[in-house]
């Protein structure tokens, strides 16, 4: 049983510590994040074991994809991705429950990974050590906007991705999205590769699928390149907060007619979905969840990433025609423009190492509830918060967040 100082500084907390994926759009999310769900789990964004916001003992897990692994087989991947490829994921801080409010936490650990014999083993994918989720106040998925790289020579095929939470507190969060993993022949990371009278679909920032009003027209993509290095000034300079975004495309002359190479990041099918309306005071009532689960997400802007800096916020984008960046900012100050700009340029040539599938590390997704695989009961043992963030020792997919913590490989039984 917690004591009653942690009970209430739990309590307190709860409003600012629950989040969850948007995107890819997961098992179990709300219909406003996954057309394919018919039912709200109010806890989905919930820590693994907990029992809501009024406190109380850890509870054993609820399963794989926090109960939601079943709907693995009813539902269709929502999203394409290539072996190899750049790709990212999205955090929200969407309210699940009125009673306990979505909200950043401030940091934590994070690990993706994948499995494509339906939750029997998972392989990692990338590992963030330290500020995931970002450290803003700001929960949107423009703000919580994570790289990685799908690993190289993964079967072609359905799979389940999967995101884990770490947190200081000792609370475990974890939610899967149904994926499809497109053939790339040798799984290079090159991209796919068509015949130019049968152009792949590309969007670097795919529109997210539940605001699209219009099929976009097919069109044929131009064939990318990397992007030149930036300048030295721009590498020097240190700005504090770097917040990793999916790399805009720099478009180059095609190679020979016979085969035009395309990098493809993301193919949605929800590209028709409708939000649902503005819910009324009534329908918002906590005491009718018929119509609080109908809630839709707070729209969000494609292509678009925002950034905190010096307590101001400013919203970036690539130009899609131009590749030029732009940022607006909420503050007269120019300095502030530039310096977002600086940081939302240096995510064009930032990179995450890929992992090889088959020499991908194994990937544990049962932590902290008294029946986990690792490091069982450990909010129970340990009430008090830790002092550090969690790595893996693992060998590919780093990502070395910006803490003001210091980073402790995770063990197991370090929590006894």
């Amino acid at each position: 049983m917690y004591t009653n100082i942690f009970s209430v500084l739990a309590l307190a907390g709860a409003a600012h510590a629950h989040m969850s994926m948007y995107y890819p759009a997961p098992l179990g999310g709300a219909p406003s994040i996954n057309p394919q769900s018919t039912e709200l789990d109010p806890q989905f964004n919930y820590p693994l074991g907990c029992c809501g916001p009024d406190g109380g003992d850890s509870k054993p897990s609820p399963g794989l994809c926090r109960g939601h692994l079943d709907k693995f087989d009813t539902e269709d991947a929502t999203v394409t991705w290539q072996p190899g490829q750049d790709a990212y994921f999205q955090l929200t801080d969407y309210d699940y429950d009125p009673e306990a409010p979505g909200g950043t936490h401030y940091g934590g650990s994070c690990q993706v990974g994948f499995s494509t014999d339906k939750g029997k083993t998972w392989k990692m994918a990338a590992s963030y050590h330290g500020a995931c989720p970002h450290a803003t106040e700001d929960g949107s998925p423009e703000a919580q906007t994570f790289d990685f790289k799908v690993p190289t020579n993964m079967p072609e095929g359905d799979a389940i991705f999967i995101w884990v939470w770490l947190n200081r507190e000792h609370e475990a969060f974890e939610n899967c999205a149904k994926v499809h993993i497109g053939g790339s022949g040798s799984g290079s990371g090159s991209g796919d590769t068509s015949e130019p009278n049968e152009p792949s679909q590309s969007a670097t920032q795919p529109e997210q699928p539940a605001y699209s009003e219009t099929e976009p027209e097919e069109t044929p993509e131009p064939t990318y390149a990397q992007p030149e290095a930036p300048a030295e000034d721009e590498e020097e300079e240190d700005d504090g907060e770097r917040y990793e975004q999916p790399p805009a495309p720099t478009p180059v002359e095609n190679g020979p007619p016979a085969v035009v190479v395309t990098t493809v990041v993301a193919t949605t099918i929800y590209e028709q979905y409708q939000a649902t309306e503005t819910p009324t005071a009534e329908q918002s009532d906590n005491s009718d969840r018929g119509h609080w689960w109908n809630r839709p997400h707070k729209e969000v802007k494609a292509n678009t990433r925002r950034y905190a800096v010096d307590g101001s916020s400013c919203e970036c984008r690539r130009d899609e025609l131009t590749l030029a960046a732009r940022c607006a900012c909420d503050s007269t100050n120019k300095a502030i423009e530039r310096k977002a700009l600086r940081m939302h340029r240096r995510t064009f040539y930032k990179r995450v190492d890929a992992c090889d599938w088959n020499s991908a590390p194994a990937m544990e997704v049962s932590y902290y509830t008294p029946d986990a695989n690792c490091a069982p009961g450990a909010k129970d043992r340990m009430p008090e918060s830790d002092t550090f963030e969690l790595g893996w020792d693992v060998n590919c997919g780093v990502v070395e967040g910006q803490s003001e913590y210091e980073i402790k490989m995770m063990s197991c039984d370090m929590y006894g």
